[in-house]
């Protein structure tokens, strides 16, 4: 159970981090240089990505409806919607918290079991581990990484092998494997282990829903073109700010940002997400103010889009954050 106190040094731990992280990204910055290099950036740049942040939610919308299956058929509207929803409760509310209120309107507005609707989201959050593990392995290919980090590569490879091999057993066994992991789960210290069994049955209820091993495998394409869309949105802010960087640049930033965005943080990974753009830019030989151009760029204008639309929906849906939050505390605790 998560109480009050709980839920308050996760916050302020999160606030904490992304104070420390924000300083490393402004520590020793040219202001005058970087208000510059946005003084003389063409602004249908901005058009340009506003225009393709909403796709990336469609695409998203795609890849979970192929997991929801035919068990239930909520249509794209609805899905586009609640995920853009989700967005903006990841940005606005601590926690990332957005997940489950996705998990909970869905069940809400298409009437199924929010169990079924949680394990869905963990489902999709295991193909989004997985794709960033495909990208940084196809990137070994032809970036020549150094040694630690070519070692770091087939470690990360590893896991991804381990969470395919569980996939596919949880896919066939099922309920006997959740059984047999209940002992182990349950030996490990503190609270881990309930935690972690309570994360697996979710995970095990998602499964439920995939009728035939080509369904996983469609969810995966639409997961892969998803974050390519991402991909592209970086590239193109390369192009804003005049960077003549190899495309597989943006596909390296992509990987090191959302494997950084794991570190708790505020909302909407404010430093964080700042910092590991000027970490992963560093190898290209690209200055810190034209880094942290980058990020701000590439963070604030699709963070403005989804509060947009994503506001616009939860008023058009008749909803509230402080109703949003409520449900997804009962939902945690469940």
């Amino acid at each position: 159970m998560h109480t009050p106190k709980k839920h308050g040094l996760k916050i302020a731990l999160g606030l904490l981090l992304s104070l420390v992280f924000l300083g490393l990204a402004f520590y020793n910055i040219n202001f005058h240089q970087l208000w510059d290099m946005f003084r003389k950036m063409n602004p249908w740049w901005i058009v340009l990505v506003s225009a393709l942040t909403p796709l990336a939610w469609y695409f998203r919308a795609l890849l979970w409806k192929q997991l929801i299956g035919r068990r239930c058929q909520p249509s794209m509207w609805n899905l586009f919607r609640i995920i853009t929803i989700g967005y903006t409760v990841n940005n606005l509310l601590p926690l990332k918290i957005g997940e489950i209120v996705r998990a909970w309107l869905l069940g809400k507005q298409e009437k199924i079991p929010t169990s079924l609707a949680i394990g869905t989201v963990v489902l999709e959050r295991i193909l989004d581990i997985l794709t960033l593990l495909f990208y940084f392995v196809f990137m070994m290919f032809f970036i020549p990484f150094a040694p630690w980090l070519k070692m770091s590569g087939l470690v990360i490879a590893l896991v991804g092998l381990g969470l395919l091999l569980m996939l596919v057993i949880t896919y066939k066994y099922g309920e006997r494997f959740t059984t047999w992991l209940e002992k182990p789960f349950y030996r490990l210290p503190g609270g881990a282990g309930p935690w972690l069994h309570r994360q697996f049955a979710k995970f095990l209820e998602g499964l439920r829903l995939i009728e035939h091993p080509s369904q996983l495998l469609k969810a995966f394409a639409w997961c892969v073109i998803t974050w390519m869309v991402w991909i592209v949105i970086m590239y193109i802010t390369f192009l804003a700010f005049g960077l003549s960087l190899p495309f597989l640049a943006a596909v390296f930033m992509m990987v090191v940002l959302n494997f950084g965005l794991m570190i708790p943080s505020s909302p909407g990974g404010l430093g964080v997400y700042e910092f590991m753009i000027i970490l992963a830019l560093t190898p290209y030989g690209v200055g810190k103010e034209a880094a942290l151009g980058v990020a701000f760029f590439s963070h604030i204008v699709p963070y403005l889009v989804n509060i947009i639309v994503g506001w616009f929906f939860v008023v058009q849906m008749n909803l509230s954050m402080t109703k949003m939050y409520a449900e997804s505390e009962q939902l945690e605790e469940e």
